[in-house]
């Protein structure tokens, strides 16, 4: 091989669905320098909508690698065979336990190539992060990527990970370009919101209970009492929405929330918000892309102050950080920045140029490559 040929880097997963860490990696593989580094996708099960994204963006995708639960006993050996077919150097694998194990398994068949392993949660609603099968092979993992400061002493308090194979490169986002997208008059419009109708707030986040959908609805009822033309839209499916949808029904939302279900283009539906929201539990959210892309376009934010939100959102800069499981709090917040045009347009730009600052899928795509190279011996 030419030292001047791309080196071959192979990214896996379980399959890549519609999620905040899917997404993280379809933003970093397409962000590589091609010029040094040449990835290539392997999925165990249909390499899902994101998967088929990068396969029509040019990225050679392998997928049904080991689709059964669990993989055959043999995946690892006919996955060794074709990292060496394709002279792959290096393993990167989403924190799919399946995918770990398989990835760890085949490395060392291949050569005992190294292994990067992305860690995008701060436990799991009562599970950890890393659970028993992804802690046998671990000793394959070189290095442990967490995505905020925050979660990096949860992997080391909680789960028992060594700080010196914890390596943090912090998530990060194409940040969206308002000139391409809606006008706020035109994206409500799309959505059936009528100009007396207002303020729009908004919840992205899949209706699964960790997110706390509950504590937003319940902000949103005692919210109308200030703002009574209010509309509130839950952006997201899951297996909590009819329960949602009743729990609004009860709490006499009326037409005033509206579910959205999962949305492709998101992108155009933020113009319309004046605030976006996140209620989630703690030790459940890290550092979502939700919440980056809103800010992207000038959007405050108002969030619990779970994970490691406080390390993207400012608390009374680019929006508002309240605890968690106190509806009160996140209504009070909300009504502050809605009650203060001047304020909340000053939180936007603070979080637009933060975003563009600190939290940009170039800068995830920067320090990634420097932590492969390390990996490799190269630097």
């Amino acid at each position: 091989m030419s030292s001047d040929a791309p080196i071959s880097i192979g990214f896996v997963a379980s399959t890549l669905v519609v999620g905040g860490a899917e997404r993280q990696l379809e933003h970093l593989i397409l962000h590589l320098d091609r010029r040094r580094f040449l990835p290539h996708l392997f999925t165990l099960r249909a390499p899902g909508p994101l998967g088929e994204e990068l396969r029509a963006a040019g990225v050679p995708v392998a997928s049904s690698l080991g689709p059964g639960k669990p993989p055959a006993p043999w995946t690892p050996i006919s996955f060794a065979r074709r990292l060496r077919d394709k002279r792959i150097r290096l393993l990167y694998c989403l924190d799919h336990t399946n995918g770990v194990v398989v990835a760890t398994l085949a490395a060392r068949l291949a050569g005992n190539l190294p292994v990067l392993v992305a860690v995008h949660t701060t436990g799991q609603w009562g599970r950890p992060s890393i659970p028993r099968p992804m802690r046998w092979v671990s000793g394959g993992v070189r290095r442990f990527l967490a995505i905020a400061e925050t979660q990096r002493q949860y992997l080391i308090e909680h789960e028992g990970i060594d700080p010196a194979r914890i390596t943090v490169i912090a998530n990060g986002i194409p940040p969206l370009d308002p000139s391409a997208l809606p006008s706020k008059a035109e994206a409500r419009a799309a959505l059936g919101i009528a100009p007396d109708q207002g303020p729009v707030i908004g919840i992205l986040a899949m209706l699964r209970p960790e997110k706390g959908h509950e504590n937003f609805l319940e902000a949103a009822r005692l919210l109308l009492a200030d703002f009574p033309r209010a509309v509130f839209l839950v952006i997201g499916e899951g297996v909590r929405r009819a329960a949602l949808e009743s729990l609004a029904a009860s709490l006499g939302l009326g037409e005033q929330v509206r579910f959205l279900g999962l949305r492709h283009d998101v992108a155009s539906i933020l113009p319309a918000l004046d605030l976006s929201t996140l209620a989630s539990h703690p030790r459940v959210e890290t550092l979502p892309l939700s919440q980056m892309e809103a800010m992207s376009l000038g959007i405050p934010v108002v969030a619990t102050r779970v994970g490691a939100l406080h390390e993207l959102v400012r608390d009374g800069i680019d929006g508002r950080l309240v605890p968690p499981g106190d509806p009160r709090a996140l209504a009070g917040a909300m009504a502050e920045l809605l009650a203060d045009p001047a304020r909340r347009e000053a939180a936007g730009r603070a979080a637009r140029e933060r975003i563009l600052k600190d939290f940009t899928a170039e800068r995830v795509a920067r320090e990634t490559e420097s932590a492969i190279l390390e990996a490799l011996g190269m630097r």
